[in-house]
């Protein structure tokens, strides 16, 4: 099989497995064991990693793995922090050679430009090539492309690909697989909104080219065609997902579109080979607001109110962010590093970050922001109000260094305590139990007297509580929490997983949010797309 690049790995006789013929690059050999795990630090194994470069490729290695009765795991940046790319033996599948764009065009009903991408172009790759327009073609375009190229460069800075998960090095088939999100979440939703469509290889190596369409539902069965004509039919789940930022498990609505149980699946129903993505026209000028409140009170007061006020005559919300006073404090200590001079309140102060897009006057916008400050009990007097590329950016990279700096708080406890890991919550909860899901954080963690951060997507009512236990006992004391938490905001009708997935370290999780007979329904989807069970092993549920 010498289209196929791969590396060897570790099996149990410590030989090639028989009729599969490799193909090994030395450099590749000392990278494997970053295909092992991925940035929840769990550890996996595999006997070899394929490379596939091509939907072809992709067939020809599931074909061979099917042969050889090996389960695939499928991973892209691995990126992700729940262990879904982390191979439990059998074969990992990186699609990170499929990086480039095969077609570029104009949807004239919808009004937007599109792109089909391969799943291993990674975000920041795909912004920058919005930006410049410039894009990475597999083939060089043909004159109908190039002529709407042309066109797209007069205002390429008016167009954006909306999902803007922290970690910008993800490849984009890792974040339709996990339907990634992120900040602009409140205004632009998830991935899962900007996808129009998909081309998937199942495990018995049938490719689906699947569009947004109306859902084929006959008697509680959804029916996918394949290119010879024949149908897989799918169960349509009766389960309901929660009204709310939710990533946990497969999708379903009343109406049901096929390419929304790939979307969010994880790697467990089919290996994505193409993504067609929608990009949002923006217009305004962008700024962001910095506003601080004595307590995450007075600080969901203002999320309320500015909310119900997120398409305002003069600005649109794109954003909004929470830092609880510690998190603010390591942000304080970061932003030198970043080139910003400004210092923040060193009270126990907590703050809100809000993204605006400015449509008309930028003081006038201003002053609104403020008075929403003032009225909610903030300091509108120390706000500050970033604008500009630059400066915007600079903010944007000093936020995301919060949880760098955590995670250095962590490996450095591990050095005492290796068994010990952060303990990272992803739960969200519908509009009006965000007081409510906030206080219960705060009085459960402060009566444990554990270390705490808190930040994240109050905008979705989505925050990230990182627990840091100092010992083994604070570990075990945190877990029980977490697991309270949970089931708390299930019962406040929320997720307890908004944006991160399920994967493989939370499948606990899974089990509080759904019913058995909900998993069942779900691993009855798994047995329609993928009766072998090859694909995802250990991922979402067992077998």
């Amino acid at each position: 099989m010498n289209c196929l690049k791969m590396v060897q790995g570790r099996n149990p006789s410590g030989r090639v497995r028989p009729g599969f013929r490799l193909d090994i690059d030395p450099a590749l050999v000392e990278r494997f064991q970053g295909y092992l795990t991925d940035e929840s630090r769990m550890k996996g194994s595999a006997d070899l990693v394929a490379f596939p470069e091509s939907e072809a490729e992709v067939a020809q290695t599931l074909g061979e793995a099917s042969r050889l009765g090996a389960k695939v795991t499928v991973s892209a940046g691995r990126t992700g922090v729940v262990g879904g790319a982390v191979p439990l033996g059998g074969w990992g599948l990186s699609v990170e050679g499929m990086n480039q764009v095969s077609d570029f065009s104009w949807d004239q009903e919808s009004g937007e430009f599109r792109l089909k991408v391969g799943p291993g172009l990674p975000l920041d790759k795909i912004q920058r090539a919005i930006r410049s327009a410039h894009f990475p073609f597999s083939q060089p375009p043909d004159s109908r492309t190039e002529a709407l190229l042309e066109e797209f460069r007069g205002q390429s800075t008016r167009w954006i690909f909306a999902p803007d998960p922290t970690e910008t090095t993800a490849q984009i088939g890792g974040m339709v697989a996990s339907n990634a999100s992120g900040a602009r979440t409140f205004a632009f939703g998830s991935t899962r909104d900007h996808v129009r469509g998909l081309t998937i290889v199942l495990s018995d190596r049938t490719v689906l080219n699947l569009t947004r369409s109306a859902c084929h539902n006959d008697n509680g069965l959804i029916s996918i065609q394949r290119p010879d004509g024949s149908v897989i039919m799918v169960p349509q789940p009766s389960y309901r997902i929660p009204r709310t930022k939710h990533a946990a498990g497969y999708f379903t609505a009343p109406k049901l579109d096929p390419i929304d149980l790939f979307i969010g699946s994880e790697g467990t129903l089919g290996v994505i080979t193409e993504i067609e993505i929608a990009l949002c026209r923006i217009d305004g000028q962008e700024a962001e607001v910095i506003a601080f409140f004595p307590d995450f009170l007075s600080g969901c007061r203002y999320v309320s109110a500015i909310r119900s006020h997120r398409e305002s005559a003069g600005f649109d919300i794109e954003s909004i962010e929470y830092l609880c006073a510690d998190s603010l404090a390591l942000l304080g200590k970061s932003m030198p590093a970043h080139g910003i001079s400004n210092r923040f309140p060193e009270d126990g102060s907590v703050a809100v970050f809000t993204g605006i897009r400015i449509k008309e006057d930028v003081a006038e916008a201003l002053s609104t922001v403020g008075r929403f400050i003032s009225e909610s009990g903030g300091n509108f007097d120390e706000s500050l109000a970033a604008y500009g590329p630059v400066d915007l950016a600079r903010i944007k990279h000093a936020r995301h260094a919060i949880p760098e700096s955590i995670n250095a708080m962590v490996a450095k406890i591990k050095e005492v305590h290796p068994k010990i890991t952060k303990l990272g919550t992803d739960m969200s909860v519908p509009d009006e139990f965000l007081t409510e899901v906030m206080q219960m954080y705060s009085r459960y963690l402060s009566e444990a007297n554990l270390r705490f951060f808190i930040f994240g997507h109050i905008g979705n009512n989505h925050l990230h509580v990182n627990i840091i236990p100092r010992n083994p006992a604070e570990y075990d004391r945190g877990r029980s929490i977490y697991l309270d938490f949970a089931r708390n905001v299930v019962g406040m009708g929320g997720s307890v997983s908004a944006e991160h997935g399920i994967g493989k370290l939370k499948k606990y999780l899974l089990e509080t949010q759904f019913s058995g007979k909900a998993l069942d329904e779900m691993k009855r989807v798994k047995r329609a797309m993928d009766p072998s069970l090859m694909l995802g092993y250990g991922t979402l549920f067992e077998f």
